[in-house]
């Protein structure tokens, strides 16, 4: 793929004085754009650090210091053309004069305002399915749930209270159910401890786009396995905005003899529409 074949955009979605809502937006698609996107499985929000070189002086006004929501889109305009990347909301924005340019970056944090800011209060009676709990919170959050695996019909005998950090919550109800959550481009993904998304496998080989050898790593967070550490592989491909933590992925490399199933725990997105990056660093491990 050629640096003419990539295609980015980036929208700016203005939040209002009381962060409760949006009161404007700044799309643009012809500047120059890069990214750094960090994503994985864990419960902190995932990040993004987004350049955009010489926006007009009126829009960097407009921009906040914190909590405008930033949506990246990009791709290849000769394949599926542009998909959603990362959406976030802003944690610090900066302008830096490199003259004659002007270089805008955005630091951006996934779900930052729900995951961060947002309490809730919720109380069920006697005798109340885990499941509905936890949609309850969710809807509470303000969350959509993009994934919910299924599980048993686990039930608070005793009914269940909290009153606190809605992310805490989540934590609690989804852990007695046996799952893991994680917070995926805006929207609250619950899937198997030592699973995945239900989504078909995505193959990785050198035909779709794998660049050079995978190697070989192993995966030492104990806390997440109950057998030890897991045979992992670090996979680098061209840009691949359809791959989420989580997703199941057939990975087939000759040079090495690698040819099966594995589990993505996280994924780095890297690109500039003038520069050499545009690529997904994807850390995997074996299921």
């Amino acid at each position: 793929m050629t640096r003419f074949n990539r295609i980015a955009s980036v929208e700016i979605d203005l939040r209002n004085s009381t962060f409760n809502g949006y009161i404007g937006s700044i799309k643009l698609a012809n500047l120059r754009i890069a990214f750094s996107m960090q994503k994985n499985l864990a419960w902190s929000a995932n990040t993004a650090s987004v350049k955009i070189w010489n926006l007009s002086q009126e829009n960097r006004n407009r921009i906040k210091d914190y909590g405008d929501q930033v949506i990246v889109s990009a791709g290849y305009s000769q394949d599926a053309g542009e998909q959603l990347l990362f959406i976030g909301n802003t944690t610090q924005v900066s302008h830096a004069y490199d003259q004659p340019e002007i270089i805008t970056t955005l630091d951006c944090g996934d779900g930052e305002r729900i995951l961060n800011q947002k309490n809730i209060s919720v109380s069920f009676k006697e005798k109340v399915a885990v499941r509905q709990v936890v949609e309850t919170i969710a809807q509470q959050m303000g969350l959509t749930i993009s994934e919910f695996s299924a599980t048993d019909n686990i039930i608070y005998e005793q009914g269940f209270e909290f009153i606190g950090m809605g992310k805490n919550a989540i934590d609690k109800t989804v852990s007695r159910l046996g799952l893991k959550w994680s917070v995926q481009n805006g929207k609250l993904q619950i899937i198997p401890q030592f699973g995945t998304t239900s989504k078909p496998a995505v193959e990785i080989n050198a035909d779709t786009g794998m660049i050079g050898i995978p190697q070989r790593f192993t995966d030492k967070r104990a806390s997440l396995y109950l057998d030890g550490p897991k045979t992992g592989y670090i996979v680098a491909t061209t840009l691949r905005p359809d791959i989420l933590p989580g997703d199941l992925i057939n990975v087939k490399s000759q040079r090495i003899g690698l040819d099966g199933p594995y589990s993505v725990f996280s994924i780095k997105h890297e690109g500039d529409t003038f520069g050499p990056n545009w690529r997904s660093i994807m850390e995997i491990i074996l299921i």
